[in-house]
């Protein structure tokens, strides 16, 4: 059997003896905090672990180590939507663009002029025509073209769905005036470059000058200029006086013709057509014929009645007048010579 151990105390030890002198304490040198570990960051599939902190001469005892908790799992982000693919664009409806149209939109592209054969050929005789702008309508769901009728020399719209045939012309075709230029595109000829040319010069107000640089050019060679504030420099060459009375007057008081100045008669006798235009005085009416006279017709005779005629009031009655005196008689006396 192992020897039982003794209960009772330990005897003091005797002094002078090595157990009698105290023991040097062992230097504790403070332990360094150990940084922070950082949270793994879900999206990395791996996280560097800290450094170590480094170890004191005299470690405190250590502490097991918390074991890491683990990462939670990331959740994969749901994938957008895919962006729907655009919508093809509806077939163009094969009657929209008539064949008229593609033919006029062609000339157009090629500077040509056109010649048109209407449905009702009586009442619209074929003509040459230059075409300048292919519009279409909605209101009326139809495709105009303007341009240069040279039947009529003058600015024109026609309806395409009252066209039976528009086909291309080689070369300067039927013309109502000229000569040209050599070198004269044939959709530039009617009122635009064919005859005498006209210079015009004209000063636009600042509510025209965005919509005319927006719109297309209505002659050769235009050019529009800044100048002071609110105001533009037009500029431009033509053939035709009444197109270009025409072009200026639809600004109304936005404008202000410079040059030429029959240019400036024309818009004047205009305006004094549309506002002091006298009404021809009517003619005079006819004076009536004189009328017969009426013949006085018989009076009736009063008839005889039986009830007590009226009386006439009669007149308040004047006082007597007083008798005037009588005058003296005359005396006369006579005295004859013997």
């Amino acid at each position: 059997m192992a020897p039982r151990k003794s209960t009772k105390p330990d005897a003091a030890p005797v002094a002078g003896t090595p157990d009698a002198e105290p023991k040097a304490k062992p230097a504790r040198t403070r332990a360094r905090k150990a940084e922070p570990v950082p949270e793994p960051i879900p999206a990395a599939a791996e996280t560097a672990e800290a450094p170590a902190p480094k170890a004191a001469r005299t470690r405190a005892p250590r502490k097991a180590k918390a074991e890491p908790e683990p990462a939670p799992a990331v959740e994969a982000a749901p994938e957008a939507p895919a962006a729907p693919a655009p919508a093809a664009a509806p077939a163009p409806d094969p009657g929209l663009v008539t064949p008229q149209a593609l033919t006029v939109l062609q000339a157009i592209h090629a500077g040509a002029a056109v010649e048109l054969l209407f449905q009702d050929a009586d009442a619209n005789p074929p003509r040459t025509f230059e075409p300048r702008q292919l519009i279409f309508d909605t209101f009326a769901k139809a495709w105009y073209v303007w341009g240069w009728d040279r039947r009529y020399n003058a600015e024109r719209h026609h309806r395409l769905d009252i066209i039976a045939q528009v086909s291309l012309v080689e070369g300067m075709g039927r013309a109502a005036q000229g000569p040209y230029k050599e070198g004269t595109p044939a959709n530039h000829v009617g009122g635009w470059l064919g005859g005498e040319p006209i210079q015009v010069k004209a000063v636009l107000l600042k509510q025209w000058i965005f919509a005319v640089r927006q719109a297309p050019a209505p002659f050769p060679e235009f050019r529009i200029e800044e100048q002071e504030e609110g105001k533009a420099l037009v500029s431009f060459t033509g053939t035709d006086l009444r197109a270009i009375a025409r072009w200026a007057m639809q600004f109304g008081d936005g404008i202000q013709v410079l040059e030429p100045q029959r240019l400036q008669d024309r818009i004047k006798q205009v305006g004094i057509t549309w506002g002091g235009k006298v009404a021809a005085p009517a003619a005079p009416a006819p004076k009536p014929a004189p009328r017969p006279e009426p013949r006085p017709e018989p009076r009736p005779e009063p008839r005889e009645s039986h009830a007590e005629p009226r009386r006439r009031p009669e007149p308040p009655r004047q006082a007597p007048e007083a008798p005037k005196p009588a005058k003296a008689g005359r005396i006369e006396i006579r005295i004859d010579r013997l």
